[in-house]
């Protein structure tokens, strides 16, 4: 525990342990991501006089598994639902803000760290984010676990000076090493910590999925350079064992048509190695079984296997793995959004846009999972509940893949129908100015 007592108590915050392991964490995993792997520190050997160069095969398949979590569950905007005037203005603040983009960033770490930081300001009557790098970030906890502080500390890398950024409930102060350069006031409240459901030693901080598969990523391609050394060394250019008495001279290694004259019991053969094809097929296939099991990913998404014809149970089936990761991950960025809602009302608070409590209790969001559905058959399910009056138009429009904001298609179609818009919940109408139209 830190002691704000302090007059740089600040300057402590990245030398204690939980901060000090967690970063070296995600140093690692981020030179994993440079492609500076493991299998990279095999050392050279000598083969026929000469240093041969063993192979080094780096594979990226990480990253492929860490963009298909972060796009299955934020590759398409999420939806926000609600009271129509306050979804309005949320999807305003989305569209001029680029939030589509900053949650996929926040997916994106968090598939990969474990961990995911942002702070939300107003530039220029603009909300917008900042997300914070988790090597940069340093959130405090008292020693009742409650977060009172946020510190975001790098050094430059050409001058070295030591850059704070340190926030308060109230305020955010900005130091270069020992000096104030800046105090600004916090509009909003501290930085917003995404962390995992699987925790690390710490229960502050998420652990991060990549733990578990990059041992088995070191051992799959170790494997896979030793493979190649044996195929190259001991099969496609073995070496030459003579028998019988031996001689100075020498034969060109270019030689191809000519015959060679042994003394009697003599003889020349290449000694080459006969590589147990099954017990290498063994290892590997059921490494690569392991990673994709560990990783949630089907191992159709990255070609291991071919699919055709397939049904929507089927899909649910092969998909069952990533969508419960997807659940998880998505247990956790509710929390952080609806975090960010509250900051979002404060901020058009200033800006004399204000809603009650109910209406503001009436916002969700609703993910739309990029997995491969029948959306026919979707639809032709929610059309029959609406021709039974069991749904409205408004849940309709909530549900639909083809459409993510609400409001602006409900104002469509009042302009269309020049009709009041039923809401999904009570029976009464609500009124749409003709100039309120917002397309997210």
């Amino acid at each position: 525990m830190v002691d704000m007592t302090k007059p740089y108590w600040f300057e402590d915050v990245p030398f204690e342990r939980e901060h000090q392991q967690r970063i070296g964490n995600v140093l690692n995993i981020k030179e994993y991501f440079l492609r500076m792997h493991k299998v990279l520190k095999r050392p050279d050997f000598k083969f026929k006089g000469e240093t041969y160069t063993t192979a080094k095969i780096v594979l990226q398949t990480l990253k492929i598994i860490e963009n298909f979590h972060a796009s299955y569950v934020l590759g398409n905007p999420i939806s926000i639902t609600g009271e129509q005037n306050i979804v309005k203005e949320f999807n305003r603040i989305y569209k001029k803000g680029r939030y589509n983009t900053v949650d996929y960033q926040i997916a994106q770490d968090l598939a990969k760290y474990g961990n995911a930081f942002e702070y939300d300001y107003m530039d220029n009557n603009v909300v917008k984010c900042h997300i914070i790098p988790n090597e940069s970030a340093y959130p405090v906890y008292d020693d009742a676990e409650n977060y009172i502080s946020f510190v975001e500390y790098w050094k430059d890398a050409d001058t070295g000076t030591a850059h704070y950024y340190v926030y308060y409930p109230d305020k955010v102060q900005i130091w270069k090493d020992n000096v104030m350069v800046s105090e600004k006031p916090n509009l909003t409240g501290l930085p917003i910590h995404y962390a995992s459901l699987d925790k690390t030693a710490y229960n502050f901080f998420g652990d991060s999925p990549m733990n578990d598969l990059i041992p088995i990523m070191d051992k799959i391609e170790n494997l896979l350079s030793k493979l190649d050394d044996a195929i190259t060394t001991l099969s496609m250019n073995p070496l030459g064992v003579c028998a019988g008495r031996a001689t100075d001279a020498s034969v060109s290694k270019d030689m191809c048509g000519e015959m060679l004259v042994f003394e009697a019991g003599g003889g020349f053969k290449y000694a080459s190695a006969t590589l147990d094809y099954n017990s290498i097929k063994l290892e590997l296939d059921n490494l690569i079984q392991q990673l994709y099991t560990i990783a949630c990913v089907p191992s159709a998404v990255v070609g291991q296997s071919n699919i055709a014809n397939v049904s929507e149970i089927s899909l649910k089936l092969l998909f069952s793995q990533s969508d419960n990761r997807a659940k998880q991950m998505t247990k956790v960025l509710k929390d952080g959004f609806f975090l960010r809602f509250e900051y979002f009302r404060k901020l058009l608070a200033l800006q004399g846009k204000t809603f009650t409590d109910n209406d503001f209790d009436e916002v969700d969001v609703t993910f739309n999972y990029n997995r491969p559905v029948d959306t026919q058959s979707m639809m032709n399910e929610l059309k029959t509940q609406y021709d039974m009056g069991a749904i409205s138009k408004q849940t309709i429009i909530d549900l639909s893949p083809y459409t993510t904001n609400t409001a602006l298609e409900m104002q469509r179609l009042q302009d269309k129908d020049e009709v009041p818009i039923q809401d999904n919940n009570e029976d009464k109408t609500i009124t749409l100015n003709q100039g309120d139209k917002n397309k997210a």
